[in-house]
């Protein structure tokens, strides 16, 4: 948390004083007419990003961001400079780890904002009389707000990594115990399970074969179900790092498609490929993110299962600061905006029979290659889960 100290450390440091701060509050009426404006502009540069849009969710997000930012703007000039501004200013660094915008838009946006300010004083000013102090002084505050924001980021985003490494040891430790006490057995039940079938075709009596039938394959599903949650933990646990290789990213993406295509078109989905990657080469662990791909891909095909006319569209395409971004949309219900915020926490789920895994492991091999993982859902249905990495070659 930010203390009033780091406030007071900032403002010497770039000598905003009581003058500054008498300065800053009196070109508030003049920054007025501007806020709109700025606010425009900043979201503009924002949904031209892709790495940036990619933490916007819907267009009732976006209105409350602008709703924030012109509060923001408007608490820029009003003062007072104390512990208690210092404080409200922190939450900012602290929402920006918690939707996974990373530190360098933090920079980019400021220097806009900054950009954007700095031709409202110009735009503004009755004459030149007190011009140079009016700049000086939108510096220091802006300077002021960045640090205080890289800093609260710093501590919460290393809180975060902190307890996510803690966790994935903690759950490897485990992982490593419960594949040796639940897989054996697992297999051993296995195994009697399919003797205990065998016997039961045998039995004479049709309406006792069935209902032993009936049974046997309950327990038999409950078995799979369970040897998935089993192979899903051993997958989370063991993505902690990497051993990256050159390869090749449409070569990759379509041996993942070639291996689903016949299952996705036999359920009578539409799939739809809009590959654009080309023969991009990546540095990266190719089947780790071959099990991203999947991952997402089988989300969706049980997303549009009670859809009338299921669909399934996957892009790829190489952006243009070097980063490979795959995204699979699907026309399913989409996701309920409670689930949204946590969907890639470990044991989330919507699903009746799901283990809340997938996503996890999705994440995890995502920030093990610097990246993003993103899931919105869509304002006409449907859902659209992405992730990018950096090429890296």
């Amino acid at each position: 948390m930010a203390e009033s100290s780091v406030l007071t450390v900032l403002a010497a440091y770039v000598g905003f004083d009581a003058d500054g701060a008498d300065r800053l509050q009196a070109l508030s009426g003049r920054m007025e007419p501007y806020r709109e404006q700025i606010v425009d502009r900043f979201y503009q540069a924002i949904l031209e990003d892709p790495g940036a849009r990619a933490v916007l969710k819907n267009e009732a997000q976006i209105q409350r961001l602008r709703a924030s930012l012109l509060r923001w703007l408007e608490g820029l000039f009003a003062g007072p400079y104390d512990a208690a501004y210092c404080e409200k200013r922190s939450r900012i660094g602290r929402i920006h780890v918690k939707v996974g915008l990373e530190q360098r838009y933090m920079l980019g946006a400021m220097n806009l904002i900054r950009s954007e300010l700095h031709r409202a004083v110009s735009d503004s000013a009755p004459d030149d009389v007190g011009l140079f102090e009016d700049h000086n002084v939108i510096d220091q505050i802006c300077d002021i707000e960045l640090a205080i924001m890289l800093e609260t980021y710093r501590e919460d985003y290393v809180l975060k990594k902190t307890a996510e490494a803690e966790s994935l040891a903690v759950m490897g430790r485990l992982t490593a115990g419960l594949a040796h006490e639940v897989r054996n057995p697992l297999n051993a039940a296995k195994l009697q399970l399919d003797v205990l079938q065998r016997t039961a075709s045998k039995v004479e009596d049709a309406s006792t074969r069935r209902k032993i039938e009936r049974r046997t394959n309950v327990v038999q599903d409950e078995l799979r179900r369970l040897s998935f949650l089993l192979d899903d933990f051993l997958n989370l646990a063991r993505a902690q790092r990497m051993e990256p290789i050159r390869c090749n990213a449409r070569t990759l993406l379509e041996e993942v498609l070639e291996l689903r295509r016949p299952e996705i078109e036999s359920q009578g989905i539409e799939f739809i490929e809009n590959l654009h990657s080309e023969s991009s080469t990546l540095l990266a662990e190719r089947d780790r993110l071959k099990q991203v791909v999947n991952n997402l891909i089988t989300n969706a095909v049980e997303a549009v299962a009670s859809s009338r006319q299921p669909s399934i569209q996957i892009v790829s395409r190489m952006l243009s600061d070097n980063r490979w971004e795959v995204t699979v949309i699907d026309n399913g219900p989409g996701v309920q905006s409670e689930v949204l915020g946590r969907a890639f926490e470990s044991f989330v789920t919507t699903k009746d029979a799901g283990t809340g895994l997938g996503l996890a492991i999705v994440k995890r091999i995502v920030d093990l290659h610097g990246g993003n993982a993103n899931l919105v859902s869509l304002p006409d249905g449907g859902t659209r889960a992405s992730f990018w990495i950096p090429r890296g070659a």
